[in-house]
């Protein structure tokens, strides 16, 4: 031990010799999460810091009304550097939301949902598959150096703020009470501050990250697969719709690069992430789930038996209300978040079949019938048209 501990003195001290730096440490300067992690808290404060740049929109914090202590520990943060000139202005604002306003709501480019529970130790959310966003990359990076054993896991209903119908996606950093908030507000703080000042000087490296963590993601989805198509390894129709689905889940979570990018988009960064997109889709053979060439959900022959290709179109601006869900929506655990998800998926391009596909994906198989019956009871309250 002593050897190796002087084997590793005499190299730093070698001219040119450098650490290589960690998975965060590529997104944001290493004096820039050194000066995040030992900023204290303050009391009191604002609840935004202003961007320089009015057109590049705002990074949210969100939280419930009478759970926001993290999210405000973690503006504070920023704020007390930004004011003493430690850390430069962000293009973008950063605030500290706990209501949707739809208007402030266009201008959102992510949201950071600080929540807390008593059950678990500090961990991470996922965001939804309609809105998967990069954010949930730049967050698990910065969890993963604070805390090497931070858990991250998929989505689950904790207050997070209705902005996936304003294109928003949230990822959650859960918090636990009894233990320290530091933990929780460094990781947002971080976090939001390098998605307020993208582009920067590590956005070539997030689209690096982005091309591992697709890959980490969908070998989570392909275990997944591997196990629902039992021993033969014969896939059924759920499997390669689940897996196919989690492919194009990834390509959305790729495009969402363009949101922090200023317009007009260059072309050669448009044609960077659609090479980005095509390579991930090797996937969907080499883990023998199907010889087929991947095709995108929008140009695969429809007309099986029960298909429903009405395109469901939203009335008004924001998500539609919601009526009660279907009773086989009541096996499910988490029959509300269900709803919300299938309300997500209407963009006017999709139909009822497509929609279905990509919540069964993310869910667990749902009947087309009880879907078809959930669009229909939708039309006929006014929030949505069906042609």
């Amino acid at each position: 031990m002593k050897f190796s501990i002087l084997v590793a003195a005499a190299l730093l001290v070698q001219p040119g010799f450098r650490l290589p730096l960690s998975p965060a440490e590529t997104l944001l300067e290493p004096t820039i999460i050194q000066a995040i992690n030992e900023q204290p808290t303050g009391r009191g404060g604002s609840d935004a810091v202003a961007g320089s740049d009015p057109a590049a929109g705002d990074i949210f914090l969100t939280c419930a009304v009478e759970r926001c202590t993290d999210a405000r520990f973690a503006l504070q943060k920023i704020s007390a550097l930004v004011k003493t000139n430690t850390l430069p202005q962000p293009a973008r604002g950063i605030r500290v939301v706990s209501a949707v306003d739809p208007a402030a709501a266009g201008r959102a480019r992510a949201a950071i949902h600080l929540a807390q529970t008593t059950e678990r130790p500090v961990h991470i959310l996922r965001g939804l598959w309609s809105t998967a966003s990069l954010a949930d990359e730049v967050v698990e990076l910065f969890a993963k150096h604070a805390s090497s054993g931070i858990e991250v896991k998929p989505f689950e209903d904790l207050g997070q703020l209705p902005l996936d119908a304003f294109a928003v996606g949230t990822t959650t950093i859960v918090g636990n009470p009894s233990m320290s908030n530091q933990l929780a507000a460094n990781i947002a703080a971080q976090s939001a501050y390098f998605l307020a000042t993208l582009p920067n000087a590590g956005a070539e490296a997030l689209l690096s990250h982005l091309v591992v963590g697709a890959h980490a993601r969908l070998a989570e989805d392909g275990r997944r697969a591997v196990g629902q198509m039992g021993s033969q390894q014969r896939a059924g129709a759920d499997v390669l719709i689940m897996f196919g689905q989690a492919i194009e889940r990834e390509q959305r979570r790729m495009r969402s690069f363009e949101r922090f990018m200023p317009a007009p988009i260059e072309p050669a960064l448009r044609d960077r992430i659609a090479d980005m997109e095509r390579a991930i889709t090797s996937v969907w053979t080499s883990i023998g789930i199907t010889h087929s060439p991947f095709v995108p959900a929008s140009e695969r022959i429809r007309g099986r038996g029960g298909e429903d290709r009405r395109i469901p179109r939203r009335v008004g601006v924001g998500r539609p209300a919601a009526v009660e869900p279907p009773a086989a929506f009541l096996k499910f655990p988490n029959p509300g978040v269900i709803t919300y998800e299938l309300g997500n998926f209407i963009d006017g391009t999709r139909s009822i079949s497509d929609i279905r596909d990509a919540v069964s994906a993310e869910f667990g198989p749902l009947p087309l019938p009880s879907v078809v019956d959930y669009f229909e009871r939708l039309a006929t309250s006014g929030a949505i048209t069906l042609k």
